[in-house]
């Protein structure tokens, strides 16, 4: 059964209702607010997978033109994003897409993200198919979806 994931503002709060599709579940979509003009911005979430083996392989949103896998790798002495093609979920596994790890890159924005708004994001699994939920946009320097600026 598929759902669609809320985001309640609540005073200086923000309250997720898991989305699923089978056995994925989906907590805590976000972005950063976009900062100044950029043309690009990063979405990250939760993804619990509760039953067999399956991978997270695309995501689509309509607040970009293109949304794109993409993880960090070492080159040399430098620390690189680089694109990926899909998000392996172990049966039972807990995969957290964060800042300075794996993420859904968003380029050519068509609007800026701003705090306290929310944008809709369709994930794409290879087993469970799309899944459509609704990420909340923190502040600026976020570091996870209930973080400020700070």
């Amino acid at each position: 059964m598929k759902m669609t994931a809320l985001a309640l503002a609540i005073g200086l709060s923000t309250w997720w209702i898991p989305a699923a599709a089978g056995d994925i579940d989906i907590r805590q979509p976000w972005a950063r607010a976009s900062a100044g003009a950029g043309k690009t911005a990063a979405a990250y979430v939760t993804i619990v997978n509760g039953g067999a083996a399956d991978a997270l392989i695309g995501a689509t949103t309509p607040v970009a033109a293109r949304a794109a896998l993409h993880g960090h790798q070492m080159d040399g002495d430098m620390m690189k994003m680089r694109p990926i093609d899909r998000v392996a979920l172990a049966p039972g596994a807990t995969v957290i897409l964060a800042p300075g790890g794996i993420h859904i890159m968003m380029f050519g924005l068509t609007r800026r993200l701003v705090e306290g708004e929310t944008f809709a994001l369709t994930l794409t699994f290879e087993n469970a198919g799309a899944l459509h939920v609704t990420a909340t946009v923190a502040g600026v320097g976020a570091k996870g979806p209930l973080d400020g600026d700070h």
